[in-house]
């Protein structure tokens, strides 16, 4: 199976056989391997099958997840590396910031928020609204203010999210996409709540916790 799995290459058997009968029609055409038509056949025919194959790996070069020659275009693409990034950044990581980035580029549904976590490992976040205090009861949208025990927000609270992170998420090193220097675990924080705030808009307050 090839890289890319909706790709169906052809071998240089295929292409062999199918340069033999683009040939005249006749019987003075030998079909055995070793003749000289044969094996003139077959040498264009490596080179088809080669082709065809690299063909079949640009497809794979569509999805960020898989690609690898063009890595770093995509990052470009996405303004990555970019201030998220630490200096030591692993591939695995690499890779996870450029898919967190096309998945989910924030916005003003907590949607987005947790798609955009997802993307970078961290399923299952949880996305607190937080309220300005007040006493108003029986109101149209059915909120009834704060009760006993809720704190004492001012009217900057309308505009805050309080986002809680799964703790410890651990990213380990994956055969085929590692590259040499890269450690086999990492772990640490530090990229999610960047992103996070990075996508943030500009009125929004954001504050991330740990469960």
């Amino acid at each position: 199976m090839g890289r890319c799995d909706m790709a169906v290459n052809l071998s240089a058997e295929d292409y062999r056989g199918l340069l033999f009968s683009l040939l005249p029609p006749g019987m003075v055409w030998p079909v055995e391997p070793d003749s000289n038509v044969q094996r003139l056949l077959d040498g264009s025919a490596q080179e088809f099958a080669r082709v065809d194959a690299r063909a079949g790996d640009l497809l794979a070069e569509a999805d960020p997840r898989r690609a690898l020659y063009l890595f770093e275009e995509w990052e470009a693409s996405y303004g990555l590396p970019g201030d998220c990034a630490p200096a030591d950044q692993s591939m695995a990581d690499r890779r996870t910031a450029l898919v967190g980035r096309v998945v989910g580029q924030g916005g003003m549904r907590a949607e987005d928020y947790r798609e955009l976590a997802a993307g970078l490992g961290y399923d299952n976040i949880e996305i607190i609204e937080l309220r300005e205090a007040t006493v108003e009861v029986n109101t149209p949208t059915g909120y009834t203010g704060s009760v006993i025990g809720d704190d004492i927000n001012g009217s900057d609270w309308d505009s805050t999210w309080r986002v809680l992170l799964p703790n410890g998420v651990v990213r380990e090193s994956v055969i085929d996409e590692a590259q040499i220097g890269d450690p086999l675990r990492s772990w640490g924080d530090e990229l999610i709540e960047c992103a996070l705030r990075e996508a943030s808009p500009r009125w929004l307050i954001l504050q991330v916790g740990y469960q």
